[in-house]
Formats: structure tokens, C-alpha cells, sequence
């Protein structure tokens, strides 16, 4: 499932960076190594960011739900006026691609 999404976020990336979209990935779990073997693997050429610290995992686990929903990963749309456009769980290339059009890319 992660793959998938993986994929779809690159593809998301490639189709509209040109027209100002960024994608950016963080990782607050794994080692240096297990993340770049998984970019890697998977193509992946937006920018990611890898912070493992305590501050980071907490800011992740705040997104943690009773329902053990997990915040990995979780995706936001920010306008381009800094401000929180939409924001779920996992991804949705549906909800992505209405979203977008919504902001005219």
C-alpha cells in the first residue's frame, strides 16, 4: 500500500511541478539508509526530509487516532498562501486531483 502511494505521490509530482506544486516527504521513523534504499527502489525525486529526533516523532504521533489510525503518511495541501488548503490520511488521488483543480493546477 505504501508503494502505491509512494508512486502516486511521485506521479502527482512530475504531472504538476512545473505549474508550481511541491511535494515534499517526511520520514520520522527509519534510519538514513533504509530511507534513501527506499527512495531509491522507488524512484522517488521530490524532496524528502529524514528526522528522527524526539521532536519530529512527537509532531508525527499527534496525528495518531483512538481509532489507530496511522499518520503514515499524511497528506496536506498547502495554498500558496501558507495556509492548509485540505489534509487526510493516506492518499487519495481522487481528493488530490479535485483539490488541485480547485487551486487551478
Amino acid at each position: 500500500e505504501c508503494r502505491k502511494e509512494t508512486r502516486s505521490l511521485q506521479d502527482l509530482y512530475l504531472k504538476y511541478k512545473a505549474k508550481g506544486l511541491v511535494v515534499m516527504g517526511v520520514n520520522t521513523a527509519d534510519d538514513r539508509k533504509i530511507a534513501l534504499d527506499y527512495m531509491k527502489a522507488n524512484e522517488v525525486t521530490f524532496p524528502n526530509i529524514l528526522d528522527t529526533s524526539d521532536a519530529a516523532n512527537q509532531a508525527v504521533s499527534q496525528y495518531e487516532t483512538l481509532g489507530g489510525m496511522s499518520a503514515v503518511p499524511m497528506t496536506y495541501v498547502i495554498g500558496r498562501d501558507g495556509k492548509v488548503v485540505d489534509a487526510w490520511y493516506g492518499y487519495e488521488e481522487d481528493r488530490a486531483r479535485k483539490v488541485l483543480k480547485k487551486l487551478g493546477l
